[in-house]
């Protein structure tokens, strides 16, 4: 296979994964409009009236008919969910019933309007997230959205219309819909069914008309819904094309990267990246660099908010902290190798100093650099707090009017002594102390007032700013050389001081928790130290759930968490355990919680659930966030240790019980060998005495040489010294050798055979089979009345001997099917006698030869053993048989 043929590996294993994920998840159908009233609503239900008639599950979860006869009329003789009623501010609103959907389980549900946002204390804040959960539940789904709410469009439709969306549903859903139905309609026709009163009525169909709902506008938004749905239409023949491995002239290795901060143009420089990289179908991902200055709380809501809605839109969030942004980006582009870098074009020109989309193109090398110009959002271009003053500043400026002060007094009065040059000296070596200690902004005004009272004081003619020599000049400007570089370093590295200190300090949290739970000599007391220390660090409450050793939640939290949830609150625990999300407050996902909660997964399993309620109502920052997922993590890592060690444990006590148990039954069955041996013999010897009790003896001895046979043949099997010999076999000979093994038990039933006289010959061992056939034969007479008939039939396909043994008894308990193949498992009820080793011997034995044993009831009463012995290849002479080949040949 050429270069060019062979599929990417990587491209492979996401599409298995995708396949994967969609394999076990409900389906989801969107019909897509270019805005209200083109018709989405009236062909989803169309759609499923139909798939009604194909006797479909169909369950209209809700509907929004807005007042339109022939709309609702779609719904007749259609299941409709009825609405959750809610209480908010003394207002009853109606919402989506998700729990009662999840509690009647249809294959299918209709839910009207993707892009709504739900009423406060409903279980999420967007109903697309009513949906993703209906889908993770196995359930179809049939929603309506229109263009303008998807989130990577923003910019574009507010750019077009001038109207800001604030109802949107990211990308990602578009990523896992099965089908995306567009729903076009003219706009000429558009602008009819608005004037005959069929979108909306009265005032509220005027005002739309003077709105939004403007030829032009909607012509751009009719064309953007028919761009999307060819980009999406595009993606699926790729998709087709790879599954298929037929090279596209298309196919593309690209990944992007977009750098941001907190910034009023971040959202729209994501949206900008996310709409790119559909276009491309590659990924793509969002890079915050930690500078040195700390962040303003307004600053940092805002690049939380951007952060989150790159995670929304599918993307990859990436933090590194540097000095340098450029530097910090073009160093991540290249570990990730990223082939386009999207930045954001500046607003004005620098004269001194190059704009970051500058540096980033003399640095980028063989990355290309798109400069694309964002969008600032409308709310947030034009809000801008003014932060306080704050003491410490208005400290520094009072402590820099005393300083000047006084210098200037002392030198007054020995200027005459050390001439004017000495006190430039004085003022400058106190600016350079001042940059030391004080901030950018004193220290400038500090060289400022030294400069100015020197030349107004000391430098002649005295009292007034002329300066005549050249030296002089040099000295003046001097003073704001030194202080702008003096400043200016000690600023910088005051900051990377400040930030180094906070990273420290956080590294410091995370090795303590890590230290406390993983390396203390008692768990429970490790755990609590780490609880301790979250607290501490984030001035918060922490409340710790553990599951089970049976996975499920326990019944309280941890006996280290400082506060128990409530009832509310567990049922919060519940949805975030059963799917590994974040919930509670500050999130989309129940929202009214009093706690914030997140879960402790690792690679392989869930753990359990962290809550955090905070003392001072606070906003979870980006870095906050990102602290309290490491701490969950690491939590989860230590319990998945213990989960482990304790696991390692109980398997090594159950291995050295296991060798115990056969060193046991070894000794036992081989110390009773010879004395059973013995009297067997003797009872031989006594056959022609006379005596009542002399037949029981005989029956009560063969009972036991079953035992101890029985006993063996398990130790023979555990300890895999068992090595079957193949020969040709007669399956009427096995059939006979069988009924003889069984004995006295089997005359007491008939026997009928389905066997071809003509069978032919199989290469088996002899001896395993018979057995492992007695041992059915012997259970069927002990489980079945006497009489019964017992049935053994045989068959040979084209890959497999199949061997069927049917009693006509009361047949399996239902749903011990497998348990019956368990060692020492006897059926409740049965009389006294036996091992329960029988069945799990002859799975053994027909094991060993290859093949397996399987029990069911038969549909006409009785049970039903059926044996398969496959043939995976013929046997060739000279070579040592494998226990899986089946070799046949027709009978002489």
């Amino acid at each position: 296979m050429s270069d060019d043929t062979r599929p990417d590996p990587d491209a492979l294993l996401a599409q298995m994964r995708l396949e994967d994920v969609k394999s076990k998840s409900g389906k989801l159908h969107i019909f897509l409009g270019m805005c209200p009233g083109v018709g989405k609503t009236y062909a989803m239900l169309q759609t499923a009236r139909q798939r009604l008639k194909e006797g479909v599950n169909v369950l209209a979860g809700i509907i929004e008919t807005h007042g339109r006869a022939e709309t609702a009329a779609l719904l007749d003789g259609m299941r409709v969910l009825p609405r959750k009623q809610l209480e908010h501010r003394g207002f009853t609103l109606e919402e989506f019933d998700i729990d009662a959907v999840l509690a009647q389980k249809p294959q299918l549900v209709l839910v009207d309007e993707l892009a709504h946002t739900n009423a406060p204390s409903s279980r999420h804040a967007k109903r697309y997230q009513d949906v993703l959960e209906l889908l993770d539940a196995g359930i179809d789904v049939y929603t309506t959205l229109n263009v303008q709410h998807i989130d990577s469009q923003v910019d574009i439709v507010r750019q077009v219309s001038g109207v800001t969306i604030t109802e949107t549903v990211p990308d990602s859903i578009l990523d896992v819909a099965h089908e995306i139905q567009l729903i076009d309609l003219s706009v000429e026709k558009l602008l009819e069914r608005m004037a005959d009163g069929k979108v909306y009525l009265g005032e509220r169909a005027e005002h739309a008309v003077s709105n939004f709902f403007k030829e032009g506008n909607l012509t751009a938004l009719r064309e953007l819904a028919l761009r999307f749905t060819a980009e999406q239409v595009d993606r699926d023949l790729e998709d087709i094309r790879r599954a298929k491995r037929v090279s596209s002239p298309w196919k593309t290795n690209a990944r992007l990267m977009v750098g941001v901060g907190p910034s009023p143009y971040a959202e729209s420089l994501i949206r900008w990246t996310r709409r790119a990289a559909t276009r491309l179908n590659c990924p793509w991902l969002v890079v915050w660099v930690e500078g040195l200055t700390e962040l303003s709380s307004e600053e940092q809501q805002r690049l939380t908010q951007a952060l989150a809605l790159a995670r929304k839109l599918g993307g990859e969030v990436v933090s590194v902290t540097g000095g340098h942004i450029s530097e910090a980006l073009l160093r991540v582009a290249r570990e990730r190798n990223v082939t386009q870098l999207v930045v954001g074009k500046p607003d004005k020109p620098s004269l001194w100093r190059k704009s970051l989309a500058d540096q980033l193109i003399l640095g980028s090398g063989d990355i290309d650099v798109c400069v694309v110009r964002p969008l600032a959002s409308a709310e947030k271009a034009h809000t801008r707090s003014k932060e306080p003053v704050s003491a410490t500043l208005i400290g520094e400026y009072s402590w820099v009017l005393v300083s000047v002060f006084t210098i200037a007094s002392i030198c007054w009065g020995i200027v005459g002594f050390t001439g004017y040059m000495f006190v430039a000296l004085v003022f400058l070596l106190a600016v350079v102390l001042a940059a030391l200690r004080l901030t950018r902004g004193p220290v400038l005004i500090m060289a400022a007032l030294s400069a100015l009272c020197w030349n107004f004081f000391f430098i002649p003619p005295q009292f007034t700013f002329y300066i005549n020599k050249a030296e002089d000049w040099i000295m003046f400007g001097m003073f704001f050389i030194v202080a702008l570089s003096m400043g200016s370093l000690t600023s910088r590295l005051r900051l990377r001081e400040a930030a180094e200190r906070r990273r420290a300090r956080q590294t410091d949290a995370l090795l303590r928790v890590t230290q406390s739970a993983a390396l203390a000599a008692e768990p429970q007391k490790g755990l609590a130290e780490a609880l301790r220390t979250i607290n501490e660090l984030l001035q918060a409450q922490t409340a710790l759930i553990v599951r089970e050793n049976d996975r499920s939640l326990p019944p309280a939290a941890h006996a280290a968490s400082t506060f128990q949830p409530s009832v509310k609150e567990w049922g919060v625990i519940a949805w975030v355990y059963a799917n590994k999300q974040c919930a509670g407050r500050q999130t989309d996902t129940l929202p009214e919680s009093a706690a914030t909660w997140f879960p402790l997964q690792t690679a392989t399993s869930m753990m359990g659930v962290l809550g955090l309620q905070f003392e001072h109502e606070q906003r979870l920052d980006f870095s906050t966030r990102q602290m309290i997922e490491a701490f969950a993590l690491q939590l989860a890592l230590v319990l998945e240790k213990g989960h482990f060690i304790q696991a390692v444990s109980d398997a090594e006590m159950l291995t050295h019980s296991e060798k115990l148990h056969r060193t046991l039954l070894d000794s036992i069955s081989h110390e009773l060998k010879t004395p059973i041996a013995v009297i067997n013999a003797a009872v031989e010897g006594m056959s022609g005495t006379p005596g009542p009790y002399l037949g029981e003896i005989t029956i009560a001895s063969q009972r036991l040489q079953r035992v101890v046979d029985s006993l063996l043949h398990m130790t023979q099997l555990e300890s895999d010294v068992l090595k079957p010999r193949l020969d040709w076999c007669d399956l009427h000979d096995v059939i006979s050798a069988t009924k003889q093994a069984v004995g006295p038990p089997l005359e007491k039933h008939p026997v009928k055979l389905r066997i071809a006289d003509d069978f032919p010959l199989v290469k088996l061992d002899h001896a395993l089979l018979t057995q492992a056939l007695a041992n059915i034969l012997h259970n069927a007479c002990l489980y079945t009345p006497e009489g019964t008939e017992i049935e053994i039939g045989a068959s040979l396909k084209q890959d497999a001997l199949r061997i069927i043994l049917r009693d006509h008894g009361p047949g399996l308990p239902p749903g011990m099917e497998q348990k019956v193949f368990e060692k020492f498992y006897r059926a409740p009820g049965v009389p006294a006698g036996g091992t329960g080793l029988g069945l799990a011997i002859a799975r053994g034995f027909i094991r060993a030869l290859g093949g397996d044993i399987t029990a069911r009831n038969h549909p006409e009463g009785g049970a039903e053993f059926v044996i398969e012995v496959e043939r995976t290849s013929k046997f060739v002479p000279n070579e040592t048989p494998s226990p899986t080949n089946l070799e046949v040949r027709s009978t002489p």
